[in-house]
């Protein structure tokens, strides 16, 4: 592509756009939205069709232990077939296995359509985190934050929506309303709005989004020119460090989230509409903490990202006081904040400690790490429920792990990221 056929700044500036609008929807429809129906409905799954907490609850599990597996292959998936096309399939494959789950009987067509759920959602997720790392440089931690601010506008509508409709149309129904919507909306903005690469129209991530000139942005361009092949790190023991790193985040994050309604339903004794409120909290504040903690990672880097972990530690803790609003509001914002740190991590990861060249193959290791610990939490939460009766001994294990995996993040080294000195490249 010649200098004269290249679009000017202000089109691919649109084109920057119109990939976070699309991030945006299929975030917060097909992926946060869905997931977040699932925990407003568990109560009334349980008692419908006669199943225990870890039978009901394993949904998630398996479309976690799913999306895990999924993620192995995402990245490879991605260099061979393209974004686009691994992309838009797997926005309609997760809204039709949302839409049948009307036809939901037992407990192997409940599983299976998790499995189904789970490998599109991660495809989906990757290629989100994959297009905002190849689109944006210095600003990337931000960007990520308010592409997925969609999940944080789901999160105002959905969990009452969905608690309104099992009231009025039963769990079935309202999860078929849930895929129609994923197919009509979410697959059009993924067929007519997705960009891929910069690179396709003559610019580099670097030229769209410099950071200030003369500052140490530019440094971190250079840098990004030697980033190594995947194939050299994938069995190095940061890298190896790092997977397990992001494993434990899936645990104290997601494997959490996924208990906030029944906790403040069963252990705090507020009701069923006080836990829907409860989790709509959780993902509305969790878009301040995507856009806050977006900042955070653009400025501290993996500094940033430990920290994020500590407090998720710290949200886990404020359950224990939950029994009127005051402590149930101290839960929930703390938990929603350090949500939105984790759900923003992977591309600011993968980009800063690894840079551009192996980006599609760590961003889906690191998703598939994720939602491999966030399956082992999910599970091992619903057992300790069940086994000693609360939440207590679960979360205090939650709390030890957030311990664990913040001292893991203040060892990496980011070393193509921007506000890397030249002292500690040396060291």
């Amino acid at each position: 592509m010649t200098e004269h056929d290249r679009p000017t700044i202000a089109t691919m500036r649109a084109y920057t756009w119109m990939n976070i609008f699309t991030g945006f929807l299929v975030w917060g429809v097909a992926l946060a939205g869905v997931s977040m129906m699932m925990p407003v409905m568990y109560d009334t799954i349980s008692k419908d069709m006669g199943w225990s907490v870890t039978q009901t609850t394993s949904f998630m599990a398996i479309k976690s232990a799913v999306s895990a597996i999924g993620g192995l292959f995402a990245g490879s998936l991605i260099v061979r077939l393209g974004l686009k096309r691994v992309f838009v399939q797997s926005v309609v494959v997760v809204g039709v296995a949302t839409m049948l789950l009307y036809f939901v009987s037992n407990l192997p067509i409940y599983y299976l359509l998790a499995a189904f759920s789970g490998f599109a959602s991660i495809l989906a997720l990757i290629c989100v985190q994959v297009t905002l790392a190849k689109w944006h440089s210095a600003s990337l931690g931000r960007i990520t934050g308010v592409a997925m601010l969609g999940g944080a506008v789901a999160g105002t509508i959905v969990p009452f929506a969905t608690t309104w409709g099992v009231q009025h149309f039963g769990w079935h129904a309202t999860s078929a309303a849930a895929g129609v919507v994923v197919l009509l909306f979410v697959t059009t903005a993924a067929i007519f709005l997705f960009r891929e690469t910069p690179e396709a129209y003559g610019y580099t991530a670097e030229e769209l989004d410099p950071g200030p000139k003369g500052g140490k942005h530019a440094k971190a361009a250079a840098a990004g020119g030697d980033s190594p092949e995947f194939s050299q790190i994938v069995r190095t023991r940061p890298f190896i460090m790092l997977v397990l790193a992001a494993a434990l985040s899936g645990a104290i994050s997601n494997g959490v989230n996924e208990y906030v309604p029944m906790f403040v339903a069963r252990q705090a004794n507020l009701g069923a509409y006080m836990a829907a409120l409860g989790f709509t909290i959780v993902i509305v504040i969790s878009g301040l903490g995507k856009i806050l903690f977006g900042w955070v990672f653009d400025r501290f880097s993996t500094k940033g990202v430990a920290a994020c972990w500590a407090l998720c530690g710290i949200a886990v803790l404020l359950a224990f006081p939950v029994s009127g609003f005051v402590t149930f509001l101290m839960f929930t914002v703390v938990r929603g904040v350090s949500h939105g740190g984790v759900v923003v991590q992977a591309p600011v990861l993968a980009r800063h400690i690894y840079g551009i060249r192996p980006i599609a193959q760590v961003i889906a290791f690191l998703n598939a790490a994720f939602h491999l610990g966030a399956s082992a939490g999910i599970w091992v939460i619903g057992v300790g429920v069940d086994v000693t009766g609360g939440f207590t001994i679960p979360f205090i294990a939650v709390a030890i792990t957030a311990v664990v995996c913040a001292l893991l993040g203040l060892r990496f080294q980011p070393r193509y990221w921007a506000g890397y000195t030249e002292k500690r490249a040396d060291a």
